[in-house]
């Protein structure tokens, strides 16, 4: 098999998982009494089983830092070779970053996001960046479509499995520049998806934008894979010369 026929077939595959992945959690029905935390681990499992990784709650163990229980949950990429970690909270938290930080440490992560249930949190914002590999997002797994949720975690693992690979391949630089476009587009649809709840007359105009932006995310993401395996291919026959 060609190089270029394994990465076509690699994105086929990333898709049907996603496709898989994003039935599943549709038919996922909200469990009465739930909390925050169990309900982001109900739609959580399902978009990681769809990405093929797993998916672990681990708010109740303690990580590498001595005593240190922060970091609920993770996900583990290719085995737990690349870790993002998920912190989430259903109060405000006016200091985010050093948190991830703490939370990256403590659970190996390269990668992490943060989770609360309403904008009203984040003050008034649907979403915050620091920087591609740490990004909090406003997500109620009651009312809220996992599909942002879902675009915001393979953003992530896509910049976590980037930090993690060899940063003298070109093909990485490819894929760090596809991720920041990425990111740039999914500050844009976030504002676009709040705008809309506010300007309910202007909605189908805004919503038309919205899902022309996610398109380009998408096919962003997917150069950023393609690049990745780009890389990998690379760096294994490296290894094996």
């Amino acid at each position: 098999m060609t190089y270029g026929s394994a990465v076509a077939s690699d994105q086929l595959s990333t898709a049907i998982k996603v496709a898989k992945s994003a039935a599943a959690v549709a038919s996922v029905t909200t469990l009465k009494g739930e909390t925050y935390a169990q309900g982001v681990h109900r739609v959580m499992t399902q978009i990681a089983a769809g990405l093929g990784d797993e998916y672990a709650d681990t708010s109740s163990t303690a990580g590498l830092i001595p005593r240190c229980k922060k970091g609920d949950a993770v996900l583990a990429i290719d085995g737990g070779r690349v870790n993002v970690v998920l912190e989430m909270t259903d109060s405000t938290r006016t200091v985010w970053n050093p948190y991830l930080d703490e939370a990256e440490r403590n659970r190996n992560a390269q990668a992490s996001l943060g989770l609360v249930r309403s904008p009203d949190q984040l003050h008034g914002n649907g979403l915050q960046s620091y920087g591609s590999r740490r990004i909090v997002l406003a997500f109620d797994p009651e009312t809220d479509d996992p599909d942002l949720l879902r675009t915001v975690v393979q953003l992530l693992r896509l910049s976590a499995l980037s930090a993690a690979a060899r940063q003298d391949s070109g093909e990485i630089q490819t894929a760090q520049e596809k991720v920041a476009e990425a990111l740039a587009l999914l500050g844009r649809i976030d504002g676009i998806k709040t705008t809309a709840g506010q300007i309910k007359k202007s909605a189908t105009k805004i919503d038309t934008e919205s899902d022309s932006l996610a398109i380009d995310l998408a096919r962003l993401l997917s150069q950023a894979q393609s690049a990745l395996a780009g890389a990998t291919a690379i760096g294994a026959a490296d290894e094996a010369a």
